[in-house]
């Protein structure tokens, strides 16, 4: 991994990698609304990211581990964090509007802590507790207006609602099985390679196959910018991932959405309200309050206030 990515705090990181995915969701619409097959939108999306990791791990000299243990992590990953949402999202995107699919996904660092607490049998800090909740109500705010599911059909709002849980679960998959020591590069390479393999064998199996060069130039710049999105995002999760745990790393839905909401202010001349400002402030928060930037002692000091220690009572010398 290059040396200023090791050296940025895991809260930037996972900023960074909450509005290059934010992106991915519109150009993600674009392509769905071009009748694209989503299984075909999935591989070349895939094979770019797999050529562009490709070629980063030929300039760093970096080998994909081929242990079994590895191969394991690398299916359970590919499937949860890549192949599954991706086309989830490819399929509801024609049906659904990006904001409101940006909207749900924030349901992932809830879903996220849930299966936590549930596969480790424990109830975990408040505070983080607190801060998925102050980012949660960041990010209604922010959406609140593109929450009418009046002409949607539920089929499709339920299919849609998997997307959010499937990400939450490769959360806590990718950070229970994470291998000790390993190159977040080289776990992210090996992660796509073994997904663009298994992608292809199905489409050559259905006999689908020459079906991958009937592309529009202007869909195919789509996927491509999608693939490379996806390379760069998948390797800073795997760096995150090493650094902090599922719980952390699922607060990079909530920074998705705000991602989508800028895009299009941008990119369709759309205003920002207040309240677009006051939910960055408030997911700012949770995300420093979950990350154990802000705790109690913070306050304290923030507020000039002094620190207590619990002391401990002195031995009686008459005894």
């Amino acid at each position: 991994m290059l040396g200023f990515v090791r050296s940025a705090s895991p809260s930037a990181l996972i900023i960074a990698i909450g509005l290059l995915v934010g992106v991915s969701f519109t150009l993600s619409k674009y392509v769905a609304m071009s009748d694209v097959p989503a299984f075909l939108a999935l591989f070349w999306q895939v094979a770019v990211a797999s050529a562009a990791l490709l070629g980063l791990l030929f300039a760093t000299r970096i080998t994909p581990p081929t242990a079994p243990r590895y191969i394991g992590y690398y299916l359970g990953a590919g499937l949860l964090g890549v192949s599954l949402p991706a086309l989830i999202g490819y399929v509801v995107l024609e049906h659904i509007t990006t904001g409101f699919y940006s909207a749900l996904v924030t349901l992932s660092p809830m879903f996220t802590f849930a299966i936590t607490a549930m596969v480790e049998r424990r109830m975990l800090p408040l505070h983080r507790l607190l801060g998925l909740l102050i980012g949660f109500a960041g990010i209604s705010l922010a959406t609140l207006r593109g929450l009418d599911t009046s002409a949607i059909e539920p089929t499709w709002i339920l299919l849609a609602l998997s997307g959010p849980f499937v990400l939450a679960s490769g959360n806590v998959f990718r950070s229970r099985v994470y291998p000790a020591g390993a190159d977040p590069m080289a776990l992210a390479a090996g992660t796509l390679f073994l997904q663009l393999a298994l992608i292809g064998a199905t489409l050559l199996v259905s006999g689908r196959l020459a079906e991958i060069a009937a592309l529009k130039p202007m869909v195919f710049a789509a996927i491509t910018g999608i693939g490379l999105i996806t390379a760069i995002s998948y390797a800073l999760t795997f760096e995150v991932q090493r650094r902090t745990d599922g719980v952390g790393f699922s607060q990079v839905g909530y920074f998705a959405t705000l991602s989508g909401i800028t895009f299009g202010a941008i990119a369709f001349r759309e205003e920002l309200s207040l309240a677009f400002i006051a939910a960055l402030l408030l997911i700012f928060l949770g995300l420093a309050i979950t990350s154990g930037h802000l705790s109690r002692s913070h306050f304290r000091q923030a507020a000039g206030l002094p620190r207590f220690r619990r002391c401990r009572p002195r031995p009686n010398p008459l005894h």
